[in-house]
């Protein structure tokens, strides 16, 4: 297939090919995208925005994980429950929402940080 771009060999010395092939591991780009945002004067990611976006996913994992506890429970309810168990089971609910409206919090803060969410 026909492209308009053009094909460049750059030469470089082992020392920048490393550095090269560094930053374009840590930025998560192929070693063309990072040349050509560097020659465009365009913005670089940023390993925090990254390690930002691996503890949201983290998060919104053990947020699931709470749901189908919750869930979970809630089939347990089908059973016939003492007085007692049905009180543990109040707390732990109450627990898990707790829990859960924590780590929206915190993703939240996070998406503030990175400037993905609104301020």
């Amino acid at each position: 297939m026909a492209t308009k771009k053009s094909r460049l060999l750059v030469t470089l010395p082992d020392e920048e090919r490393a550095r090269l092939d560094q930053l374009s591991s840590q930025l998560r780009l192929d070693r063309s995208e990072v040349l050509r945002r560097l020659l465009m004067n365009s913005p670089l990611p940023v390993q925090r925005d990254f390690e930002a976006a691996q503890a949201i996913l983290d998060m919104l994992q053990v947020n699931a994980d709470l749901s189908r506890l919750g869930n979970l429970l809630k089939l347990a309810l089908d059973e016939p429950l003492s007085a007692d168990l049905l009180r543990k089971y109040d707390d732990l609910a109450a627990a898990i929402k707790s829990t859960q409206d924590e780590l929206k919090d915190v993703v939240r803060k996070i998406d503030r940080t990175i400037g993905r969410g609104a301020k």
